[in-house]
């Protein structure tokens, strides 16, 4: 198996300092969640010649996204920052199409 569809401890890490402290302790971590995001598009980048994307992947790339949403609705320091629920939709998007947020240009017609 490709070690780019095995198990990412890192991300693992990333995602609970981003994620799963926003969900425990209504932590938003603007930072964690910019590396979390850096990381998994350069993640995309390495999954562009596969076929599948890992299941842990795709369930971090949806949690961010729902996470910021749902503590959006009464956390005011998360609903400053809720475009970057956007940024993480629009990541998992670009990796089913196989790009990455490099690939798209804003501006630029597709």
């Amino acid at each position: 198996m490709s070690e780019t569809l095995s198990f990412d401890a890192e991300l693992q890490t990333l995602r609970e300092r981003a994620i799963d402290r926003l969900l425990m302790a209504d932590v938003f971590d603007r930072d964690a969640f910019d590396t979390l995001s850096e990381y998994l598009n350069r993640k995309a980048a390495a999954l562009q010649a596969e076929y599948v994307i890992p299941k842990q992947v795709l369930a971090c790339l949806r949690d961010a996204s729902s996470a910021i949403r749902s503590r959006a609705e009464y956390l005011p320091e998360v609903r400053s920052h809720v475009g970057i629920a956007s940024r993480f939709e629009m990541l998992l998007d670009l990796m089913i199409i196989g790009e990455t947020m490099e690939d798209r240009v804003p501006g630029r017609a597709y």
